[in-house]
């Protein structure tokens, strides 16, 4: 071999032992990153999962298929004092009563709920404890209160 050929010969061999070297050192502070971040990462996937469960059960809890109905300030529908609902503020138009099933899961007085096709009203009142999973909504005129009739509706619990 001559002096050229063998000039190739090692500038190859050169090339090739210094890419296999800087593949080891590549692997091996690939390696050294995934053993010092693999915990985090377990973690944080953890930590995804349960956040992913949460907004699941929150969806479950927020939006639901309830019974909707409508009420008005009557003696007979309300008690003694038809114009005050059970969270003592005023009856009027853009309030609801809730069941207590409802209550008991956060539909609180004072929350807001998008009742589909109706529209938003606030939380102010409750209902019978013979009634579950059912929204009422305040009309001050009884006949249009039952006009309004008994429907199956999707009703969802605002934020805020």
């Amino acid at each position: 071999m001559n002096g050229h050929g063998s000039f190739v010969v090692t500038s190859l061999f050169f090339a090739m032992f210094s890419t296999l070297v800087g593949f080891g050192v590549q692997k091996t502070a690939e390696s050294e990153a995934r053993q010092q971040y693999l915990p985090r990462i377990q973690a944080l996937d953890e930590e995804r999962q349960e956040l992913a469960r949460q907004v699941a059960e929150l969806e479950k809890m927020k939006i639901k298929d309830v019974t909707v109905t409508a009420y008005s300030p009557t003696v007979a529908e309300c008690g003694p004092e038809p114009h005050v609902t059970a969270s003592m503020v005023k009856a009027r138009p853009g309030i609801v009563a809730v069941s207590r099933d409802l209550f008991d899961q956060g539909w609180v007085f004072g929350k807001k709920v998008y009742v589909k096709g109706h529209g938003i009203f606030e939380i102010a009142d409750l209902m019978s404890k013979r009634h579950t999973q059912r929204v009422d909504i305040f009309f001050p005129d009884t006949e249009e209160a039952r006009r309004f009739g008994v429907k199956q509706v999707k009703v969802a619990l605002l934020a805020g």
